[in-house]
């Protein structure tokens, strides 16, 4: 794989400007840009339905994310604070899966085929059976937790985040496990295909609330530890005046309120879906279904 690295850095060492230049990476952010923009305009020519505008928004927003995340200060420094890290690891899972799933990747690239391509493509995967069972495996409640969580904490389990600090291949490997399992997570939450596999309000905040509780248990051991998980960071040099178990703790702290502030925010809105569907029609515009046929 053909990787240039390129680190951009002010004469005077300010953090803003360390950015990387990853030739793969960024043409595979372009690439998916390019072919959102290009299914959601030949969708639009053949007047068929479409995500509103700010879904629009919120993909490109996600990818924007995604690239800060990723080839920015974050992903620069992060072998330096474990602050910084956990950071990253939050914009990745939290922030730009579900904005890139709230853009309606799949639906807007199916419905900018031609309908005899589409069926096609709808014929050769969700119309088979083995392939519905394998998305309702994959699917299922369960799986999702295990998937999603189980990435979560092996990757903060000190022998592999370490491995992941010291080699930048694991790298890569942590931050397409930590993505690829947040897309699949917040994919079920918003935008299932088949719509069948949509969870019901209570198995979603069963889910959602598990996966809290996962976070708040991982980041209170790194949080409340009395001497450094990770060795790696000792011979680093800290900013500001930090020391690595202030280090640590910042950034279990960051982790611990974020995640708690977002997963509970997250389950208040399940839980009003159902209500503002029901209202009068008139005071809420509820979001169309776009159907796949």
């Amino acid at each position: 794989m053909f990787n240039t690295l390129l680190h951009l850095q002010a004469s005077n060492g300010h953090w803003a400007l360390a950015w990387r230049v990853d030739s793969t990476l960024i043409l595979m952010l372009a690439g998916a840009v390019l072919l959102y923009l290009l299914a959601y305009r030949a969708a639009a020519l053949a007047r068929r339905p479409l995500p509103a505008v700010r879904q629009v928004a919120a993909y490109l927003a996600g990818l924007s994310v995604l690239t800060l995340a990723l080839l920015g200060p974050f992903d620069h420094f992060n072998g330096v604070l474990f602050s910084v890290h956990m950071t990253q690891h939050l914009l990745l899972m939290l922030v730009a899966a579900p904005l890139v799933v709230l853009g309606r990747p799949v639906q807007v690239m199916l419905r900018g085929l031609p309908p005899r391509h589409r069926r096609d493509l709808l014929r050769q995967t969700i119309a088979r059976r083995g392939v519905r069972r394998i998305l309702s495996a994959i699917t299922h409640p369960f799986s999702i937790f295990a998937l999603y969580n189980g990435s979560f904490v092996l990757w903060h389990l000190p022998r592999f985040y370490q491995a992941a600090v010291r080699d930048e291949q694991i790298h890569e490997l942590e931050h397409a496990a930590f993505f690829v399992t947040a897309l699949l997570f917040w994919w079920v939450l918003i935008d299932p295909i088949p719509r069948s596999h949509r969870l019901s309000t209570t198995s979603a905040i069963l889910l959602l609330f598990a996966t809290w509780m996962v976070s708040d248990l991982m980041c209170a051991i790194i949080t409340l530890a009395r001497e450094p998980i990770y060795p790696v960071y000792v011979d680093s040099a800290k900013p500001w005046g930090l020391t690595v178990l202030t280090d640590q703790r910042l950034g279990g702290a960051i982790m611990w309120a974020t995640s708690a502030i977002y997963y509970a925010a997250v389950m208040i809105g399940v839980l009003a879906v159902p209500y503002l569907r029901n209202r009068p029609a008139g005071s809420i515009t509820a979001q169309p279904e776009l159907p796949l046929g």
